[in-house]
């Protein structure tokens, strides 16, 4: 059966076009490393590949989420055990102003000090963390408590009559996992409330030169002190379960990151062996092209 001299040449040209695109292919494959560079390579790898890439997405936003919250938690415990701290002064001096040989300016300079401490804790109490306030439950946009008087106006610390909470009873949360979540906000009303009630009752009382007034607040500030330190206890808990947590995230996500490598990374010794095998076969394809082609040509002249 004779070939037409066109038909042989559009064979020619398309066999040798399909081995350069499988060269072309095999270099792919070499320079990225990768065994999947197009969805119709194989479509099973691609899609455990994508499940794969959106498990690893799902575990780095579950480690940046351990980062915030450790930062949080971390400044929850640093700021609680400042205010610890003052609470312990408050009531070291509260036990010594009590005494029936303080002087009413003694107890009246004794008073301005406990609006210092109040000052103090409220800069704690409304702690913010890259302007998310950690002490005002899921309300994070703005500080949680202010100092007001009887008409529930903002005023400054010698006015005040009490400090109001304006948060949530709701602490903020992060996702942990799929399916955990761990509170790394509070709800500051439970940590803070009754303590500038307790201090504001002080101050009044040393202003007041009012002894038995004093005298009644000095355990009440014990167990403020007391309560922040059982917080202080609960938040460092917390964290010991967020650096757990994390270190599970650690080695998952190492086991995807392998997992991942064995889908779609390719053995480059068998690329390279594949690439050359390729090249060979374009190399006989182009020869074979050239004999056929000059055979061709040689024809016309007889």
């Amino acid at each position: 059966m004779k070939i037409a001299t066109n038909t042989l040449y559009e064979l020619i040209r398309e066999r040798t076009g399909n081995t350069s695109q499988a060269v072309n292919e095999a270099v792919d494959t070499v320079t990225t490393g990768r065994a999947i560079t197009q969805l119709s390579d194989d479509p099973f790898r691609l899609t455990q590949m994508l499940d794969t890439q959106a498990e690893l997405s799902s575990i780095e936003q579950y480690q940046r989420n351990i980062e915030m919250g450790e930062v949080w938690l971390n400044t929850s415990e640093i700021g609680m055990s400042g205010v610890q701290e003052s609470l312990v002064d408050v009531y070291s001096n509260a036990i010594q102003l009590s005494n029936d040989n303080v002087n009413e300016d003694d107890r009246e300079s004794g008073a301005e000090d406990v609006e210092e401490k109040i000052l103090d804790m409220l800069e704690v109490a409304n702690t913010d963390v890259n302007g998310r306030y950690i002490f005002g439950g899921t309300s994070t946009d703005e500080p949680p408590f202010i100092l007001v008087n009887d008409r529930g106006e903002e005023v400054d610390v010698e006015q005040a009559t009490r400090v109001k909470y304006v948060g949530d009873k709701t602490p903020f949360q992060i996702k942990t996992n799929e399916y955990q979540s761990l509170d790394v906000g509070n709800d500051g009303s439970e940590i803070f409330g009754t303590m500038f009630e307790t201090l504001l009752t002080l101050r009044d009382a040393l202003r007041d030169n009012d002894v038995d007034g004093i005298t009644a607040q000095i355990d009440v500030v014990n167990e403020e002190a007391e309560n922040i330190s059982a917080f202080i206890s609960a938040t460092g808990q917390k964290m010991n379960r967020l650096t757990f947590r994390s270190s599970i995230l650690e080695d998952l996500d190492l086991a995807k990151q392998e997992q991942f490598s064995d889908i779609a990374e390719v053995d480059i010794t068998e690329a390279i062996t594949d690439l050359r095998i390729k090249e060979l076969a374009y190399q006989a394809a182009l020869s074979a092209s050239s004999i056929v082609i000059n055979m061709g040509t040689l024809m016309d002249h007889i």
